[in-house]
């Protein structure tokens, strides 16, 4: 009878002892990975193997499926356990089998075991249709995790070891092989401070994302580079840059390609720096002795001769008036009188000018006398009760005196 012959034909199959292979199938878990497939034969045992995605980046997950097949004239096969091996830098995440999730068994650097029994999963011959409870094939499937520590754009083997009732298989690097793509990067110049001048440095920073700490970043006016620093744990670069010339300055960062990482460069920023100061001197001019109660003057000279800014008398710590304004000759005076005997260091402070910058002229010392002829102590009063120690100035040849 046909459904008697069939079981005959079936048990002389389980009968046979024959040495047989395997197949392996790697699948990955990227929508938009490409995948690769490795088939080969081993006797009557056939095997494909898959990887969903053979280019996959750093923190993808990718899936590696084991085939099993019998071709007809063989026996059936018993898989007692199978070895998938891996990159060492790639984890292992969750197994299937038969499409169902299963616990995974035992695991090394690169390598991660499922385990069944002796009669948990045959595969029979392929002899034609396959018959409820009689599977032609057995698929076995590991998911990994892709690790940072990867080598990049280098061809890593794969491959599988498994042991049946017909023997055990290594195939350790029969493959597909993956190759884990460059990280891509980002590159983000901050703002340049509002305040850049000729020959000051500020600091130009640069944030980069996929990057990693030591990584080099270039720094760029228009097509010239200015200068290089490396990135710190926080993926931020730092360097100080001083503008040689004023003007308009477009300012650029360039992530440099790693073995990890694409290079990437940030936009380009224009900064305008100001044309510099014209450095000025203060000199002060006035008389070396005087006498208590007489008027003097004091002239300051600004040079070179700026349009605008004011100049402030002083005696030590204490202002003599009100700011006088500089004329054109750059000429600023005060007329002054000293009210009791001393020694007084008298200075000039010009206050800068758009164009022209802050100077101090170096302190004229006066020595005051009293009316009698002698050099006061320097001290507050005049001796008749008069506690001011000097009158105010007056600003000659604009305020009167």
């Amino acid at each position: 009878m046909p459904g008697m012959n069939i079981r005959r034909a079936l048990g002389a199959f389980s009968a046979v002892v024959v040495a047989a292979g395997f197949a392996v199938t790697v699948g990955a878990g990227v929508a938009d990975a490409a995948d690769d497939s490795k088939k080969w034969s081993d006797h009557f045992s056939q095997f494909t193997r898959t990887i969903s995605n053979v280019n996959p980046h750093s923190g993808e997950t990718i899936t590696v499926t084991t085939k099993f097949q019998r071709k007809a004239g063989g026996a059936v096969e018993y898989i007692y356990n199978v070895r998938d091996v891996h990159p060492a830098c790639l984890t292992v995440v969750s197994a299937k089998v038969g499409g169902k999730s299963y616990g995974i068994d035992s695991k090394g650097d690169d390598w991660a075991k499922v385990k069944g029994n002796i009669i948990k999963w045959p595969v029979y011959p392929m002899f034609g249709p396959e018959l409820p409870g009689f599977k032609q094939s057995r698929t076995f499937e590991f998911t990994y995790r892709v690790g940072a520590d990867c080598d990049r754009n280098v061809a890593l083997d794969t491959g599988m070891r498994y042991t049946g009732s017909l023997g055990s298989g290594k195939y350790s690097t029969k493959g597909p092989t993956i190759k884990v793509a460059l990280d891509t990067s980002t590159t983000d110049l901050a703002a340049a401070p509002s305040d850049v001048q000729v020959d000051k440095s500020v600091s130009l920073t640069a944030t980069v994302t996929g990057g990693a700490k030591g990584d080099t970043v270039e720094f760029y006016d228009g097509a010239t580079k200015i200068g290089t620093a490396e990135l710190d744990k926080k993926g931020v670069a730092a360097f100080e840059w001083t503008p040689d010339a004023a003007g308009e300055h477009t300012l650029s960062a360039k992530f440099l390609e790693t073995p990890h990482s694409k290079g990437s460069q940030s936009g380009v920023q224009t900064v305008q720096v100001p044309v510099p100061d014209a450095e000025t001197t203060t000199v002060l001019t006035g008389p070396s002795s005087v006498q208590a109660g007489v008027e003097v003057s004091f002239e300051a000279q600004v040079s070179p001769a700026p349009e605008g800014g004011i100049v402030q008398f002083r005696d030590g710590d204490t202002d003599l008036g009100i700011p006088v304004p500089v004329i054109e000759d750059g000429k600023a005076s005060i007329t002054h009188t000293f009210n009791s005997g001393g020694t007084h260091d008298i200075t000039a402070v010009y206050s800068g000018a758009p164009g022209y910058s802050v100077s101090t002229a170096g302190a004229v010392t006066v020595t005051v006398t009293d009316t009698d002829g002698v050099p006061g102590d320097g001290g507050p009063g005049d001796g008749d009760g008069n506690t001011d120690d000097g009158g105010m100035g007056s600003p000659g040849n604009i305020f009167g005196s």
